[in-house]
């Protein structure tokens, strides 16, 4: 059986981005994603084209620059619907790459909060067009993922907002009423709400249920020039956030946050030490070792960085692509191994230079 995973996100820049990717009649599964973007806090959520291609028959696409004539709002809601994190700060101490947690400590936090990956009970139905919500431990589960993997990242916890969660939550209707995915979901859709309309314009958006899709949008197949879904996980701007969910759609919630984490850069993986399992957290495809590490900046020009990745002083070559500026951070690039694996018990050593600051790090692969 072949399953079709559908990925939106957006970012600060108004235009629109297509793209698809396939992974291969091995792994008998496909992943197509579009990604359409929104102007960052209270700007326009941008109504062009929101990548409706066929998954699974190309490279991405150009798409059509969308005309961010649709406000997006705040979403002002009061915070705190589900597990904020433990606010430690990460394995790591971010800028030196001196990871300072122990293979332990990291994997105890990775294994907790991984311990229950299930999805919820949906109390909304398409019929009646009603939105419904999900029960509050699921949202909890769903939250929880996001700031484990911010906390791998050295980044501060976030919470959600009672507004963005029910405006997510009229997002997801509407993309499982329609069997879509749109970030300008047009008014003659079914279920099409106000609320569900600024909930698409300002969130990640998946074709599958809340807690699987946080893996997804780390991952992130099919967005070699973005790598939107996890840099809008990754910011230092981000929360608070909002998540909805049906049985089979799920909108999460990015822009216009007041998050202020500070940090001048952040790499996935992270420095320090890092779960193997975090590689590829998924059930199917190769995780960061195709879709590769990213560094991301909101004030270093990484554009024409140099990069150079290694293990005992022995090269390890990666591929560079310049990532599209505004989607969850201002600068950003991808290492793609070229001809290896991550591996656990292994450490690379990172070190970037022409980004207006050097940036060194290790990275400690530990199974977990």
């Amino acid at each position: 059986m072949r399953r079709t995973w559908w990925l939106l996100s957006v970012a600060t820049s108004l235009a629109c981005y297509q793209g698809v990717g396939d992974f291969g009649d091995s792994l008998g599964t496909e992943t197509g994603v579009g990604l359409s973007n929104g102007d960052l806090g209270d700007g326009d959520p941008g109504d062009g084209d929101s990548g409706d291609g066929d998954p699974g028959d190309g490279d991405p696409g150009d798409g059509d620059s969308g005309d961010g004539d649709g406000d997006s709002g705040d979403g002002d809601g009061d915070s705190g619907d589900g597990d904020s994190g433990d606010g430690d700060g990460g394995p790591g101490d971010g800028d030196s790459g001196d990871g300072d947690g122990d293979s332990q400590s990291v994997c105890e936090r990775w294994n907790s909060d991984r311990a229950d990956l299930s999805e919820g009970n949906w109390s909304g139905s398409v019929n009646g067009c009603n939105a419904g919500d999900m029960d509050a431990a699921w949202r909890e589960r769903s939250l929880r993922q996001i700031n484990l993997y911010r906390w791998l990242a050295d980044l501060p916890p976030v919470t959600t907002s009672a507004d963005r969660n029910a405006k997510a939550q009229a997002c997801a209707l509407m993309m499982d009423a329609n069997d879509a995915l749109s970030h300008s979901p047009p008014m003659n859709w079914t279920c099409w709400s106000a609320e569900g309309s600024q909930g698409a314009g300002s969130s990640n958006i998946a074709g599958t249920a809340a807690v699987t899709a946080v893996d997804l949008y780390m991952v992130d197949y099919g967005n070699a020039s973005t790598m939107g879904h996890r840099r809008w996980i990754l910011s230092n701007s981000l929360g608070p956030t909002g998540i909805g969910s049906s049985d089979t759609y799920s909108c999460m919630w990015t822009i216009g946050g007041n998050g202020n984490a500070g940090k001048q850069w952040t790499a996935w993986p992270p420095p320090g030490e890092f779960p193997a399992e975090a590689i590829n957290p998924l059930w199917w495809g190769e995780g960061l070792d195709e879709t590769g590490w990213t560094i991301q900046s909101d004030e270093l020009n990484l554009g024409g960085a140099e990069v150079s990745v290694t293990v005992d002083g022995q090269d390890r070559p990666v591929s560079i692509t310049n990532l599209s500026s505004g989607y969850g951070s201002t600068s950003a690039i991808t290492l793609i191994p070229m001809g290896w694996s991550a591996e656990a018990g292994t450490t690379y050593h990172v070190e970037v230079s022409g980004a207006g600051a050097p940036i060194s790090y290790d990275v400690e692969i530990v199974d977990c």
